[in-house]
């Protein structure tokens, strides 16, 4: 069972590595998709197992629920968001894409360093779940900042909630439902409320470029 997670840590991490490599807004919502899909699929197996060994169908609920909104839903509002605004491709980055993956890697052996500081975590299994999922955390924050659009800024903030859920997940195997629930809440609406203003600034400043909101200034 180990290895099947073992596994899935590394391609959900190497999902955002891929993320960081593309250019094309289309591009982002379709890794995100597929970082989702490997993410449900975890909570999956988690879930059966639960189901087997305890009879437990919270972890299968949670796993429907991330189907529903992080594989379907979210995408597909983020496409309709995608339709809205002038630009379909980043073109100016702070920092190139090889520099940018070179930066990545860095993070995931600082995290590696820093995770394996964990005696509770001296497990090697769990020492490359738990590095490769917080690792994700590190690389959505780094994917946010390191893009200009508020679409590509909004992907990144989804990033970094997968990377907070399966860090959880890997460390406890099954957070409390009610606990799953409210994260959940949470993110759908900061989703709604960021759709909003990204079309809006298209509309005002014919551009999702967050530099342009310097014209704000007095």
């Amino acid at each position: 069972m180990d290895s099947y997670f073992d596994l899935l840590s590394v391609l959900i991490l190497l999902s955002s590595f891929i993320l960081v490599s593309h250019k094309r807004i289309k591009s982002y919502i379709k890794t995100f998709r597929i970082q989702s899909a490997l993410i449900a699929l975890t909570a999956g197996i988690m879930g059966f197992h639960s189901l087997a060994s305890e009879g437990s169908l919270d972890i299968l609920l949670v796993c429907a629920i991330i189907i529903l909104l992080k594989v379907i839903y979210i995408p597909r509002l983020l496409h309709k968001t995608y339709g809205n605004v002038e630009y379909k491709v980043e073109k100016d980055f702070f920092l190139n894409i090889p520099l940018l993956i070179i930066i990545c890697c860095a993070l995931v052996v600082f995290t590696y360093f820093s995770v394996s500081g964990i005696s509770s975590l001296s497990a090697d299994h769990i020492n490359l779940q738990v590095v490769n999922s917080f690792s994700v955390i590190l690389i959505g924050f780094f994917f946010m900042i390191s893009r200009k659009k508020a679409l590509g800024q909004m992907i990144g903030f989804l990033v970094i909630e997968n990377g907070i859920f399966v860090t959880a997940m890997f460390s406890t195997h099954g957070m409390p439902f009610i606990v799953d629930i409210g994260i959940f809440i949470d993110m759908i609406t900061a989703i709604l409320i960021m759709g909003i203003m990204v079309v809006q600034i298209n509309e005002k400043f014919e551009s999702i470029n967050i530099n342009k909101l310097r014209n704000l200034k007095g």
